[in-house]
């Protein structure tokens, strides 16, 4: 369960806002680079960031990025 660190929203506040009971979630995914969500994923203390697939084929460094958000998803 997100504790509200803020780590997420460091990285990219376009991607992650807080709902109503001040829980990040995932607001847009395409507000961002896939490099993004692997970071917030490896920086947040509840785990509770998932990054998936890339939805950019074309973004740089996606086979390095995958194997790091391998643990998260």
């Amino acid at each position: 369960m997100c504790t509200t660190c803020d780590d997420c929203m460091g990285i990219n506040k376009m991607m992650f806002v807080y709902n109503d009971n001040k829980q990040a979630i995932l607001a847009d995914p395409k507000a961002g680079p896939y490099a993004d969500l692997v970071k917030a994923a490896e920086i947040c203390p509840a785990k509770c960031i998932h990054p998936g697939k890339p939805l950019d084929p074309n973004e740089p460094g996606l086979e390095e990025l995958v194997a790091r958000a391998e643990p998260f998803n």
